[in-house]
């Protein structure tokens, strides 16, 4: 802009100053080497003012074709974007479908001109696992590194295809390498949490359950479905590696809270057994039986193999006098009046049990209290009873 005042202004300056000269002229010699060169002092300025408006046009002009020139060139290259979007959109939809090989092949070849090349890695690597290339995984991974290192969702992304590999220890591996920067995200700890239970690892399970709570990545239901199972396999471990007195030491540890859980009682009771610990087994069982008539805790009962029953049998039928109509204790205090050989006592038991609830298990030892009192006619009558109860309902 500012040339062109100028040169405007040498114009308006010819056109005042030309009439003025005109009767005027002047002389001017330029004499350079061997040559010489003669013209008016009107002539020179004009002269000079053409070389300037030529000079200014001519840069004018380069600018013009070097600014079409960077225009051309973002032209091609917005082209270039815009493909990649459309190749990383399609790639991540043939993700979703499972057609692993076209997915790779799109995201690929979009990753170079993709505004998100991160994404585009990510993808590529699950669709690399997809056809069963771990060792192309793992190179898509490391280009996502690459690009960003500390990125959350690149370690995430390699949790969960290593989890899906059935690469359990190398996943929470990654995951407890990011756990300190992200201990709050669910999804990191969702993923933990799963990895512990494939590796059946219970003590970190159980020492992240409330964190996992108080997230909400389980609810409550969810929590106490997991605690069970967690220090269930924890007792079975110590038990595999301590026996029964490492196991009733674990079991002293306990709070109160968790020695009252039926599914823990059980849990402990059955572990003792294996090992042939039954007596102190029944001690706990015993002890939870006095506040509890949970039915899986009584069928627990004649599953023990006891020096002397009658405890057992007094605890049960102390049972009795706060449910009488309970199957459970009746079928239990069959079973045991059955080691006794009290024939008669095992007999009204079972068919008390049977009256309640029937079921093929009390129709069996009842067939043998039968046989045992030399009644086999009711012995053959209940076991036609017990196969009109196995064979199924006519519609």
């Amino acid at each position: 802009m500012i040339k062109l005042l100028l040169l405007v202004a040498a114009l308006i300056a010819g056109i005042v100053a030309g009439p003025k000269l005109a009767g005027n002229q002047g002389y001017v010699l330029i004499s350079v080497a061997n040559q010489t060169l003669e013209m008016s002092l009107t002539t020179l300025l004009l002269l000079v003012i053409i070389l300037l408006g030529a000079f200014f046009l001519l840069e004018n002009i380069v600018k013009r074709l070097l600014s079409l020139s960077s225009t051309t060139r973002g032209w091609f290259s917005g082209r270039k974007a815009r493909k990649a979007r459309l190749q990383t959109s399609n790639g991540l939809v043939k993700v979703l479908e499972g057609d692993w090989k076209q997915a790779e092949k799109l995201v690929i070849k979009a990753a170079k001109h993709s505004d998100t090349p991160l994404l585009n890695y990510l993808a590529a690597a699950e669709a690399a696992q997809g056809q069963g290339d771990t060792t192309q995984r793992d190179e898509y991974l490391k280009l996502a590194a690459n690009i960003d290192d500390q990125s959350l969702a690149v370690a995430l992304t390699r949790a969960k295809l290593l989890f899906r590999q059935q690469q359990y220890e190398q996943a929470v591996a990654t995951l407890q390498g990011i756990k300190q920067d992200h201990s709050r995200n669910p999804i990191l700890l969702a993923l933990l949490k799963d990895c512990y239970l494939k590796l059946e690892d219970w003590k970190p399970l159980l020492a992240m359950l409330p964190q996992l709570t108080k997230l909400g990545v389980v609810n409550a239901d969810e929590n106490a479905e997991l605690y069970v199972k967690a220090e269930c396999g924890l007792m079975t471990h110590i038990t595999q590696q301590n026996g029964s007195d490492g196991l009733m030491g674990h079991w002293n540890s306990l709070s109160r809270k968790a020695k009252q859980q039926p599914e823990l009682i059980a849990c402990f009771v059955k572990l003792m057994s294996s090992r042939n610990a039954d007596s102190e087994a029944y001690t706990v069982l015993r002890d939870a039986l006095k506040k509890n008539n949970d039915e899986a805790l009584i069928e627990l009962v004649p599953a023990l193999n006891l020096p002397d029953y009658h405890p057992a049998i007094v605890r049960l039928q102390d049972l009795l006098r706060y449910d009488s109509n309970n199957p459970s204790t009746h079928s239990a205090l069959g079973q045991l009046f059955m080691r006794e050989e009290k024939w008669e006592d095992a007999k009204q038991h079972l068919e008390k049990a049977i009256e309640i609830h029937p079921n093929m298990t009390d129709y069996g030892y009842l067939v043998d209290v039968m046989e045992k009192l030399n009644d086999n006619k009711a012995a053959a009558d209940l076991s036609r009873q017990a196969l009109t109860l196995a064979l199924p309902a006519k519609s």
